[in-house]
């Protein structure tokens, strides 16, 4: 049966005009068919060929965004690294300016210490070699105005400066531990040398600079006859404020016919100073007080003539001249 419906033909029938003959057609059955088929393989393998056209143009243009992703990623990449090195580059400089800055302040404080040595008149320690000078006309005030050529710098310049700048680092770090060394040292021996100043009778012990009689021989001023005068006696005022010519303890306060109101104040190591013919007195045994205090009045009491101020120096139990102590007022050691 089949094979009848094979053999079976279809006649197609063509009239191309009325006055011409009519064609007829016989094709064999299967062929609409197979026609039909081509037709539907065709369309389906140009639907096929346009889905995958189609396909690969979003597949390349998928790969090319990913492609200028990742480019973007790279130059990114690629210029914050360069930022990092510049910014580490300048680090470096930066950092060598700051241990320029660092040997300018180094030597500034030598400076200073040789300065407070040379002041509190203290021996600088035996150095091997010269201290470096600060330099002259340097200013650390704020400054803002900047200009030059640009000169780019390269990778080795860098690398060398940085080199250079940790010798310099290292260096200064030994220099610093040895000026701290140096300067507590210095530190303590200005302490020592102040104590010692504050100790010691360098003041006049009263607002006058009068001297109505010197430490000597002189004639007396009662009897008018020859004789040893222990101290200086300065002609102030009665009432009239009285130092103390130095830091000390109070030894003795007291009162006699020959010296009136008097003060004995014990200072530091063997030196005594002695204050007579007060007015009143204002300290008591034991206190301990400081130069330029003021400890009593002067006054007329005991062996005197008027309103003045002996003042006497004792150094290991003897009465030397105070002249050579007097060395400034009050108000100027104070």
């Amino acid at each position: 049966m089949n094979l009848k419906w094979t053999k079976k033909k279809l006649t197609v029938v063509v009239i191309p005009d009325v006055n011409q003959a009519v064609v007829r057609l016989r094709i064999p059955n299967f062929l609409p068919y197979a026609a039909a088929v081509l037709l539907i393989a065709l369309i389906s393998i140009s639907l096929t060929m346009s889905y995958l056209h189609m396909h690969s143009l979003s597949t390349a243009y998928e790969l090319k965004s990913e492609l200028a992703l990742i480019n973007n990623e790279r130059n990114e990449t690629v210029n914050s690294k360069e930022q990092a090195i510049r910014e580490l580059q300048n680090e470096v400089i930066t950092l060598a300016k700051q241990a320029e800055q660092m040997k300018t302040k180094v030597a500034e404080m030598k400076t200073f210490e040789s300065d407070l040595k040379s002041i509190a008149q203290i021996d600088s320690p035996a150095q091997g070699g010269k201290e470096t000078p600060a330099p002259k006309g340097a200013s650390t005030a704020a400054a803002i105005g900047e200009g030059g050529s640009l000169i780019p710098v390269t990778q080795d310049e860098i690398l060398k400066l940085g080199q250079q700048t940790e010798v310099d680092m290292a260096t200064l770090g030994k220099e610093i531990e040895v000026l701290r060394s140096n300067l507590t040292v210095t530190k303590q021996k200005v302490e020592e040398k102040q104590s010692l100043l504050r100790g010691t009778p360098t003041i006049w012990p009263t607002t006058t600079t009068t001297v109505t009689s010197n430490f000597g021989y002189r004639r007396d001023p009662f009897t008018q006859n020859p004789s040893f005068h222990s101290g200086i006696d300065f002609g102030a005022r009665e009432n009239d404020p009285v130092y103390a010519a130095a830091d000390g303890t109070i030894l003795t306060t007291g009162s006699d016919s020959a010296h009136g109101n008097n003060i004995v104040i014990q200072h530091p190591g063997s030196i005594r100073t002695w204050y007579m013919h007060l007015n009143k007195i204002n300290v008591h045994v034991g206190d301990n007080v400081s130069k330029g205090q003021t400890i009593g009045l002067v006054g007329s009491t005991g062996r005197s003539t008027g309103p003045h101020l002996h003042y006497e120096v004792i150094k290991n139990g003897t009465s030397i001249d105070p002249t050579p102590y007097l060395q400034s007022l009050r108000k100027d050691d104070r």
